[in-house]
């Protein structure tokens, strides 16, 4: 399959109308059965290089993410496109995810997306074996490394299961933020015949600002000033969960249409502020790091940080957010 014939199945399936060149590399690859490691910006759009080869391929294609609310957005995605997609993960009833992977088994999914932690689980690994596999995608491939900012055991163990693939099985794995020893650690696990593909992690787009002030009380004065005066929704950090209740009373006092999220909400609550978000009804979503890389939403205007993330790169991921569609923020 050529370039042209790929972007009239991208076009008609995707409503997208072309391929960045890196994308159509990194896919001509997979449809070679090779290995890749992946290596782009937020916003670049590297779940299209996995997503457009798994609807060529006969079987399913294994996802493995670490983020359940970037799980659900894209089998939404997926699913508003007649693609066959669902996720297995810890915030569905046992029941619900045993008739997913009964499905995968039977080949009536595409694309399954799994936590990293499901290898642990006895039904999964037997599942693997009996499951038409086209492809495995390891999603926020950085977690593999030791040397990483957010290393999981639980990714390692991704590398056994890639380890006893059949030879020209494809495999694929993404990240925004590999440094080039993070990289040469994965290259390392995933073995020989890794093609790597690194672009240009800039984003034109974004402007940077520094809001000096004295005190917390003076932090929740300026929002109070502001906040509605920036463009957009968006998404204001805070560094613990208290935070959001603080921010969130504070917002909800001055009338400015905002809700708190954090890790200590149930599902059915979590997925409401998503979907709030998705829909332009807050002004901003006030949340801890959970919500980090797991929202989809192309035309978030502007990321606020309360307090200095764990590490340059999670500034980078988390800001990573913002201006998906390449306007500015």
């Amino acid at each position: 399959m050529n370039r042209q014939e790929a972007e009239i199945i991208l076009q008609r399936t995707f409503k997208l109308n072309r391929f960045y060149d890196e994308q159509w590399t990194t896919i001509e690859k997979i449809l070679k059965g090779e290995r890749v490691l992946l290596i782009e910006k937020t916003g670049f759009g590297k779940s299209l290089c996995f997503q457009f080869p798994a609807i060529l391929h006969k079987g399913t294609t294994v996802i493995f993410s670490p983020l359940i609310a970037l799980m659900r957005d894209q089998v939404k995605k997926l699913n508003s496109l007649s693609i066959s997609a669902k996720c297995v993960n810890s915030e569905q009833t046992p029941e619900e995810n045993s008739q997913i992977i009964n499905d995968a088994k039977a080949g009536k999914i595409k694309i399954l997306y799994i936590a990293p932690e499901r290898q642990e689980n006895s039904e999964w690994i037997e599942a693997t074996r009996q499951m038409n596999l086209s492809m495995v995608v390891v999603d926020e491939a950085h977690c593999i490394s030791v040397w990483g900012h957010d290393f999981r055991p639980a990714f390692r163990r991704i590398i056994n299961l890639v380890n006893l693939l059949p030879k020209g099985l494809p495999v694929l794995a993404t990240t925004a933020t590999a440094t080039k020893k993070v990289e040469a650690d994965i290259a390392e696990q995933m073995g020989s015949n890794l093609s790597i593909i690194r672009g240009n992690l800039m984003r034109d787009n974004f402007k940077l600002f520094v809001i000096k002030v004295n005190s917390e009380d003076e932090k929740l004065i300026w929002l109070g000033k502001n906040l509605l005066q920036l463009p957009g929704s968006g998404i204001l950090y805070t560094g613990t969960r208290v935070d959001t209740e603080i921010y969130s009373k504070w917002f909800e006092f001055l009338k400015i249409p905002s809700s708190g999220y954090n890790a200590g909400l149930d599902a059915e609550t979590r997925i409401a502020i998503e979907n709030g978000l998705m829909k332009n009804q807050w002004k901003c979503v006030i949340s801890t790091n959970a919500l980090g890389m797991g929202i989809d939403k192309p035309d978030i205007r502007f990321i606020i940080h309360t307090q200095i993330p764990q590490s340059p790169i999670h500034y980078y991921q988390e800001i990573g957010r913002a201006g998906r569609d390449n306007q500015p923020s």
